[in-house]
Order: C-alpha cells, then sequence, then structure tokens
C-alpha cells in the first residue's frame, strides 16, 4: 500500500470530498482524491493503483449509489459507504452491496483509524446499528453452513467474536493471542467459507445467528 492512504471520493458533487478533507490534517496519513462521479473511473483507478480505498456518497440524486457500490466493490477495492441518512437499513444495504461499513456521521480527525479499520479488512458501523443490522442479515438468507461446521472450535469462537464487531486487536485481546495469531485463524476462516474478506464471513456468521452484540464491537467513530 502507498506510504499515505489514498482515498478516492465518488460522488456527484465536491460537498462530501470538501467535508472529508476538512477533517483530516492537512499533511496527514492520509489524502482526499476526487471526487469522480463514475463507477467504472474509480474501479480502473484501483486496478492501476492509484487509490487505496474508495468512499461512495449513497445519497446521489438519481440514486445510483449502491450500484456504484457494488461496481467498485466487485472490481476488488475496498469500499465505504457514506449517507446523511444513516440507520440499520442503509447500513445493510450498503453492506448487500459490497461495501466493508458506513462512514460516521461525525466526520473529524477519527476518521483516520476509520480508513485504517477499512484498509485492515475490518467491518466499520456504528455500535447502535449493530444489533438492528445483524437481524436483517439474519432474515436475509442462510448460505454457508457447510463452511461454518468444517471450522475448528477456536475458529468459531474468533468468528463469532467478529460477527459480534470485534477488531483483530480486540480478538487478540479477548483470547489473550498476538494479532498475528488472529490473522493466521482468520485466513482458514475464510478458505473454509470459500469468502475474500473478513466482511464476508461476518455476513454468513450473522445470517447463522453467531453475533453476540455484548462483546466488544467495532466503532465507526
Amino acid at each position: 500500500m502507498h506510504e499515505r492512504i489514498r482515498v478516492l471520493v465518488v460522488a456527484a458533487d465536491h460537498r462530501l470530498a470538501r467535508v472529508l478533507a476538512g477533517a483530516l490534517p492537512a499533511r496527514g496519513a492520509a489524502a482526499v482524491l476526487g471526487p469522480i462521479a463514475d463507477a467504472r473511473e474509480a474501479a480502473a483507478a484501483l486496478a492501476d493503483g492509484l487509490a487505496d480505498l474508495v468512499v461512495v456518497d449513497l445519497d446521489r440524486a438519481e440514486g445510483s449509489g449502491l450500484d456504484v457500490v457494488a461496481t467498485v466493490a466487485a472490481a476488488g477495492g475496498r469500499v465505504l459507504a457514506a449517507s446523511d441518512r444513516g440507520g440499520p437499513e442503509v447500513a445493510a444495504n450498503a453492506l448487500s452491496a459490497g461495501a466493508c461499513g458506513l462512514l460516521p456521521a461525525v466526520r473529524d480527525r477519527s476518521l483516520l483509524d476509520v480508513f485504517r479499520r477499512a484498509l485492515a479488512g475490518e467491518l466499520v458501523l456504528p455500535d447502535d446499528d449493530l444489533s438492528s443490522l445483524v437481524d436483517r442479515i439474519t432474515a436475509a438468507g442462510a448460505g454457508g453452513a457447510d463452511g461454518l461446521r468444517s471450522l475448528t472450535p477456536r475458529e468459531q469462537q474468533i468468528l463469532q467474536t467478529l460477527a459480534a464487531g470485534a477488531s483483530t486487536v480486540e480478538v487478540a485481546e479477548a483470547f489473550g493471542i498476538s494479532p498475528l495469531t488472529v490473522q493466521s485463524h482468520v485466513k482458514n476462516i475464510l478458505a473454509k467459507l470459500g469468502v475474500h474478506s473478513k466482511v464476508d464471513a461476518v455476513r454468513i456468521a450473522w445470517r447463522h445467528g453467531m453475533a453476540t452484540p455484548s462483546q466488544p464491537s467495532v466503532r465507526a467513530g
């Protein structure tokens, strides 16, 4: 990855890009690029190594925000959704389209941590949305049962903790192991479930009732 996190904004106007750029330190570890309006152009920028993370504005007048998320995610990009509406329905739709999370309503210097989490494959969501979001995903379907049955007891514990919203560091602290050991377990979990990201694995866990929202959760801000 580039030394600075290059965040490409896909939006119909400059408002979101200005807000994000204004929230980050002028010479900090992240740079805001764009905005651009076209999803395919964003996918091309990722393919050419010109951006590390894409933020998509869902509040587009033509209502194509989720389609943009899906196109960029299908190209292999890490995508965060942004919306002034918020709430579990918006978050659920964004995750279903392929986003790894939703930007917090308060956009200040904590955004840098949000960007780092997204790049690390963490699920980034407001705590208040987690319980309702789990219910929505659980009701949406139940694929992946065979893969879950192949997990070892420790892998099941780690996936359940991730599904509760915990970060890799929080999982390591909870089980008294190193983050590298957690990452090794996660690689095995992804392989057994046949998915490519922790967010995909968490979706499967939610569908099968593995989330325990009372555990530590990843905060979006």
